[in-house]
């Protein structure tokens, strides 16, 4: 893991670099950029021990803003634009933007999105990091999402090569752990220990890899070893795909209740299964089993509600 560095991290307000932190900062220097608009949030990231930064990124206004950090983690993004041109501007631009400025670290780490593949018509197809990418998907209207996110990691390569800093571009899966929502799996046990209906596609089995916040933070430290000037580009989810279809169940056994699902033609996860080879090259296997960090997530949010030992 991750030790005795300086470390600048965007996203700290969201899920998944918030789960991140929480797991790092005990152990590091680490400083969260973000514009704190949302009451508290300021004040949860002080609480880990963490040195917030205000700063709106995508301005390219830094002032005020150090660089002289070790290691900068970019996680924040806009992941509902409202279109291609405001997704371009957030996720493209802003990243430019960011990096430009923070070009005396020894290595970045930009967080992009399996959204960025383009559909294969199998739902349970191993996506590998050469295969085709346009950021499209049938099921799902947040085709600006994926689009950007790829813009985006054009935009990371590129000031990687103009400023010789090596780059790992990392392709999250489904991330879940204990900040805020707690990821797209958590949604799912939080609506089944609720007793909500679980949306799924009719037509289109919602497969995924996820990962939890445990292994994420000790991913970082050979993701920034195995980073490369122009760009290291690798998956990021578990070593196991599962269904949203097949783990519900599962899910409700340990809940000791019943569960439903319910159609829904749009969906907000990019269901994608991701061929974890060149991932596990660079990190070696994930620690926490899915069914071992789902038992944890039941255990934090609904205690006394595990039904099975």
């Amino acid at each position: 893991m991750l030790k005795n560095k300086r470390l600048l991290m965007t996203g700290l307000t969201g899920q998944l670099a918030g789960s991140i932190a929480a797991v790092l900062a005990p152990h590091n220097e680490i400083y969260g950029l973000a514009r704190y608009s949302r009451p508290g949030s300021r004040e949860a990231v002080e609480a880990l021990g963490i040195t917030p930064i205000v700063c709106d990124y995508t301005s390219g206004d830094f002032t005020g803003v150090p660089n002289d950090f070790d290691y900068v983690f970019h996680a924040a993004a806009d992941v509902f634009p409202a279109d291609i041109e405001t997704g371009i501007k957030q996720n493209a631009e802003g990243t430019g933007l960011l990096l430009n400025h923070l070009n005396r670290a020894k290595a970045w780490i930009y967080v992009s999105t399996s959204g960025v593949y383009w559909d294969h018509p199998d739902p349970w197809y191993p996506y590998q990091e050469t295969d085709r990418c346009g950021g499209s998907t049938r099921i799902n209207t947040r085709f600006a999402y994926g689009t950007s996110k790829f813009a985006g990691e054009a935009v990371a390569r590129s000031l990687s090569r103009i400023h010789g800093v090596p780059l790992t571009i990392a392709r999250m899966n489904w991330s879940y752990g204990r900040a805020s929502f707690g990821g797209a799996p958590t949604r799912i046990i939080t609506r089944v220990a609720q007793g909500e209906p679980v949306p799924v596609h009719p037509d289109w089995e919602m497969v995924g890899c996820p990962i939890h916040e445990d292994d994420m933070a000790e991913h970082l430290e050979p993701f920034f070893a195995g980073a490369a000037v122009g760009g290291t580009v690798t998956n990021w989810g578990g070593d196991d795909a599962i269904s949203v279809e097949q783990y519900v169940p599962w899910v409700a056994e340990q809940l000791g209740t019943s569960y439903s699902f319910t159609a829904m033609t749009d969906v907000i996860a990019y269901p994608r299964n991701l061929d974890p080879a060149k991932r596990i090259s660079l990190t070696g296997p994930c620690t926490v089993k899915w069914q071992d960090g789902f038992r944890r997530i039941i255990a934090e949010r609904f205690p006394g509600r595990l039904a099975t030992s």
